[in-house]
């Protein structure tokens, strides 16, 4: 049975309201007393209620991440993992506590007026959730996104170069002489960040006079990335030239790639090479090793958090943030010898 503020009062001899005091650091209360309250609490386990807290504070200390996907897919995906493993980090680091958020009809200004939480971190979010920043930041709601919103300049984010690390991904390809490259897409409606890869890849295509073709694009929505890129090597396998090289837009289309690859006897890099994005903790441990464009994820989380916390407690509005990227070079990519 948890301990109550109640008891922790009784036994120290004084009232509710100075225990109370204590735990929001209030300096009115004697040095002697406030000693004995503290022991008192750490003796008994006591565990204050942050949303009883929050009426008396107008602080909840804890921010709602917002999540856009299923909550099986995103614990189950490593890149959103290391994400998350760093708002957490980072939360913690400041004594903040974490609201899982799944993007349904929730209204989450709501939430925040009833000072259930003192902000929030939206989870890489789409398009489609261009009307809750929009809600978010008309009740002055404290707000930070892990990726770039599509066309919208009022929301502060951390992310990475998109469009460059497709640029150094592609041109890493054309180095070893493939021309026919393809490349799988996920999210072009809603993602920035696709949007920004495939860019890049049209970009470095035009630089090294090879034309470009849609046939050569494969796009598949939806959560399963592995089975995305699964279907989409498979659409590749139907047309009359196969591409001598892929570009995959994550890393987790890229595995499901391979996997096709591998059910048809071909050998990577020897028949296609293949190169990813993300540089997940499994990329490495892949046969063959992942060649992937890295983005550190886990600062990507930790930054995140930064920017909403120094929203809440310093009253500013912080420039957003870019990340670097770089090219992991491993054997899922060589030279093309097709003539």
């Amino acid at each position: 049975m948890s301990v109550t503020i109640g008891e922790v009062a009784r036994l120290a001899g004084v009232s509710k309201a100075t225990v109370s005091r204590v735990l929001n650091g209030k300096p009115d209360v004697k040095l002697e007393t406030k000693e004995r309250i503290e022991a008192l609490i750490e003796e008994l386990g006591f565990r204050p209620n942050v949303f009883a807290m929050a009426m008396s504070k107008q602080k909840s200390s804890t921010i709602g991440i917002i999540i856009p996907y299923e909550a099986n897919y995103i614990l189950s995906n490593p890149f959103y993992a290391e994400v998350l493993r760093g708002i957490s980090t980072s939360l913690n680091a400041y004594g903040y506590y974490q609201l899982l958020c799944y993007h349904s009809h929730t209204n989450y200004v709501d939430v925040f007026k009833q000072k259930r939480v003192d902000g929030f971190i939206l989870l890489s979010p789409g398009g489609d959730q261009k009307v809750l920043a929009k809600a978010l930041n008309e009740a002055e709601a404290p707000f930070s996104t892990t990726s770039r919103l599509p066309d919208e300049e009022n929301v502060i984010y951390v992310d990475v170069d998109n469009y460059y690390g497709a640029t150094m991904a592609v041109d890493h390809l054309v180095s070893l002489g493939h021309r026919r490259i393809g490349c799988i897409m996920q999210g072009l409606e809603t993602l920035a960040s696709s949007k920004d890869r495939l860019r890049g890849y049209k970009d470095v295509l035009a630089k090294h006079s090879i034309s470009y073709s849609d046939s050569l694009v494969k796009v598949y929505d939806g959560n399963n990335f592995i089975e995305n890129g699964y279907r989409a090597m498979g659409k590749f396998f139907q047309d009359k030239m196969l591409p001598t090289a892929i570009f995959a837009a994550n890393d987790m289309m890229a595995i499901g790639a391979i996997q096709a690859i591998k059910e048809k006897g071909l050998e990577i890099p020897k028949d296609i090479s293949i190169v990813g994005f993300d540089d997940v903790p499994l990329a490495k441990y892949i046969n063959p090793p992942l060649t992937t464009v890295s983005q550190p994820a886990f600062e990507k989380g930790k930054e995140a958090a930064r920017l909403v916390i120094e929203m809440i407690d310093r009253k500013v509005t912080p420039a957003p943030k870019l990340l670097d990227v770089e090219l992991s070079i491993r054997q899922s990519t060589g030279r093309c010898f097709l003539g």
